[in-house]
């Protein structure tokens, strides 16, 4: 049978279109920080202690790598126009059924206090491709958005995708139960510094456990001003979308998986990239164990790299969530 594409002159004609108007700078502050830490239940000093953090590679407290999604140019439409106008892709998707596919960030320069940040965003690509599962075809359509401060430097780039799917989705749900997870217990930011000789192809990361509830999606969504009505409005999520329930966000979720890494390398570690593709719906009353390894180590232009896989995994345990991480490390030398 012919594979009829989804994907229309229309919508390929706009890739590379700019969404959205252009948006005043909006400042880095303490407060907006705190909130994040609150949604994400974060304790790492480095983002809150001044003393401990002027003792680091940073020279003082910087935010935590994933607020760069409180600067995202979707999330400034909700605060600038909140009965959601500007809100929409310049074409006609091809299918009703919405769900975020993957969240991908590279990090430049650290956002300090008192730094302020101007983002865009373009259609970045469109694709599709047959879903595995039974669900038909599936569009992909990829934002990306480009963060500078006042220096116009680049602080970073995140990239989004949200994939537009043709039939029933069984995202979170299998015909075969997998086998129970292990248990363990969640490890707090360290204060000691992981090196790059202390490590090996295989460490295990330490562990990071959260539970989801509707307190903490609510708290996420006001820390970014992300008020998509699928992770509030039962009514909406149940009828519009078919969920069991409203959903996590896919960006909350990213920023906890980067929390398993930040927690590990420590004041002197950096963390360069960092993708997360989402395998599943997370919903309240969830609890997610985000673990991860060292798949690579390697010596580039005098950078200590390290690339880790992680994965996050509910308490049935259901892989929700798969992602990658490139890190460097200082050394003991």
């Amino acid at each position: 049978m012919a594979f009829e594409s989804a994907v229309t002159e229309e919508m390929r004609r706009h890739i590379g279109t700019r969404l959205f108007p252009d948006f005043p700078p909006e400042e880095v502050t303490m407060w907006g920080i705190r909130r994040f830490l609150e949604a994400t239940t974060d304790e790492n000093p480095l983002w809150q202690d001044e003393e401990y953090a002027r003792k680091t590679r940073w020279g003082g407290i910087v935010a935590p790598p994933a607020f760069l999604e409180a600067f995202n140019p979707s999330n400034h439409a909700f605060r600038h126009f909140p009965d959601m106008s500007h809100m929409g892709l310049p074409f006609e998707l091809p299918f009703p059924r919405l769900f975020s596919a993957f969240n991908e960030f590279q990090f430049f320069v650290p956002l300090r206090p008192g730094d302020t940040i101007t983002s865009t965003c373009r259609i970045g690509d469109i694709y599709e491709r047959e879903s595995k599962g039974g669900a038909g075809r599936m569009v992909f359509v990829r934002m990306d958005n480009e963060h500078r401060n006042q220096r116009n430097e680049v602080v970073g780039i995140t990239s989004e995708a949200m994939v537009s799917i043709e039939g029933s989705s069984a995202r979170g749900t299998s015909d075969s139960a997998p086998p129970p997870p292990n248990k363990v217990e969640s490890r707090p930011a360290t204060r000691e510094q992981v090196c790059f000789e202390d490590i090996e192809v295989g460490t295990q990361l330490p562990p990071l456990v959260k539970d989801v509830t509707l307190f903490t999606i609510l708290k996420w969504g006001a820390a970014v001003n992300d008020y998509g009505p699928h992770h509030f409005d039962y009514q909406f999520a149940t009828q519009v979308l078919g969920l069991p329930n409203v959903v996590a966000h896919g960006p909350h979720n990213t920023a906890l998986l980067a929390q398993l890494i930040t927690n590990w390398i420590g004041g002197w570690g950096v963390l360069k990239k960092h993708y997360a593709e989402m395998r599943g719906n997370v919903f309240p009353s969830d609890t997610l164990t985000f673990q991860g390894k060292v798949a690579r180590k390697d010596i580039q232009d005098g950078e200590n790299l390290v690339e880790c896989e992680t994965w996050a995994e509910n308490q049935n345990g259901r892989k929700v969530m798969l992602g990658r991480s490139t890190v460097v490390l200082p050394s003991r030398k």
